[in-house]
């Protein structure tokens, strides 16, 4: 055990039920608090009672204090509980949190970089708004969302990609009722904003209307961090709760339609990081770890089959345009695992992709071209696997018969 665990006993969250009455847990020992034990330490649960009213903070009993309870943030409740060493984090205190970011391990569904996740982790701590860049498919989304997990905090998803009406989404409408007038609706954007060490994820940045990007700027500025609800200077401010941090997403590169270059006073409120589509051995590892009932040899294949294409959209004259992401590759896995075969796999999920148009000279058929080549392969090594059996089995026969005469 952590020494940081030993310094805390119990880490309590709790809640009111549909009566009324509170249920509560020690997160840290995974140990129910019942009716009898509240019997016995009133006192406990009148902190509780403290600690759920607030809805932003936990009771914890700490070794070496006065009272013994303490009150910290919610979303530092998981850091104890992983071992992950925190100063002084009472509720009077304005003391930044001192972590180890090593000690919060690493999904075992998602394979990023350690660097990038421990960089990552770092800015969600402290708040930084953090552009990730990448190809689409390569796990920006799904990472974003797994490290907001690992440190216990809430993630507000916008896809502003699909936004039509930026200043609705983002700030909300002005309506008309003949019983009460014109009256304003707030966005859930400017509720999410109000939310305490929230993650609030702004999909597809690249592809949003440039108003969007006119609306963010003071939101996303670090020193002003507010959203102004109008135009005009004296209009109402809403500012950004403390702990806030916007991830936004981007797909940069000539094959994505749609997409804007990004402003480059936009581009400065963030860090970057770059997410890339996996190397071959960690695509492999992440497909036999996902689906094991799927055969080796095939899953190789499949990652043979791809990297042949992505490593011609890289080339100096590439005969295709699209390339092939990880999360495309995971749905091929799992045709594969429902015994599709690969051929009929790559019929449905690959070929769609490239333009037939062009015929012999088209990018699907030499994507066709590429895949066979692997299926052919494959095919004379089953064959010659057999062909080997077979003798074996006839030497074999052979020897019983030599003996039995």
């Amino acid at each position: 055990m952590s020494r940081v665990k030993r310094e805390y006993t119990q880490v309590i969250k709790g809640k009111y039920d549909s009566k009324g009455a509170i249920k509560a847990m020690d997160i840290l020992n995974n140990i129910p608090l019942t009716v009898e034990y509240f019997k016995t330490r009133p006192d406990v649960q009148q902190r509780i009672e403290k600690s759920i009213n607030s809805k932003e903070y936990l009771a914890v009993y700490k070794r070496g204090t006065r009272s013994g309870f303490e009150y910290i943030p919610r979303n530092e409740g998981a850091l104890i509980i992983r071992g992950i060493e925190i100063k002084d984090m009472s509720k009077t205190t304005q003391d930044k949190v001192v972590l180890n970011w090593g000690n919060i391990d690493k999904p075992n569904d998602f394979y990023i970089d350690d660097l990038k996740w421990k960089y990552l982790l770092r800015n969600i701590m402290k708040g930084k708004n953090i552009m990730m860049t990448g190809p689409s498919g390569c796990g920006k989304t799904d990472v974003t969302f797994k490290a907001a997990k690992a440190l216990d905090r809430e993630v507000i998803y916008f896809n502003l990609g699909a936004t039509q009406d930026p200043r609705s989404t983002l700030i909300g409408n002005t309506h008309y009722s003949k019983d009460t007038g014109t009256y304003f609706s707030e966005s859930l954007f400017v509720s999410a904003i109000q939310k305490p060490n929230t993650v609030i994820l702004l999909d597809e940045l690249s592809r949003a209307h440039p108003e969007a990007w006119n609306i963010l700027m003071t939101v996303l500025d670090p020193i002003q961090r507010y959203l102004r609800l109008d135009e005009k200077s004296d209009s109402p401010t809403i500012k950004v709760a403390e702990g806030v941090s916007f991830i936004a997403t981007a797909n940069i590169g000539s094959e994505y339609t749609a997409t804007r270059v990004i402003d480059r006073a936009l581009l400065d409120r963030f860090t970057l990081l770059e997410m890339n589509v996996l190397s071959y051995e960690d695509e492999y590892k992440l497909l036999a770890d996902k689906y094991p009932n799927v055969e080796q040899d095939t899953l190789l294949q499949l990652c043979d089959i791809i990297k042949d294409i992505r490593k011609e959209v890289k080339s100096d004259m590439p005969r295709i345009s699209t390339s092939i992401s990880t999360r495309a590759t995971l749905e091929i896995a799992e045709l594969l695992e429902d015994n599709f075969t690969l051929e009929q796999a790559v019929e449905v999920l690959v070929y769609p992709l490239f333009s037939d148009e062009g015929g012999n000279d088209s990018e699907r058929t030499y994507v066709k071209q590429v895949v066979q080549k692997y299926l052919v392969k494959n095919t004379s090594k089953k064959l010659h696997e057999s062909t080997e059996a077979e003798k074996i089995v006839k030497d074999l026969q052979n020897t019983i018969r030599e003996i039995g005469e």
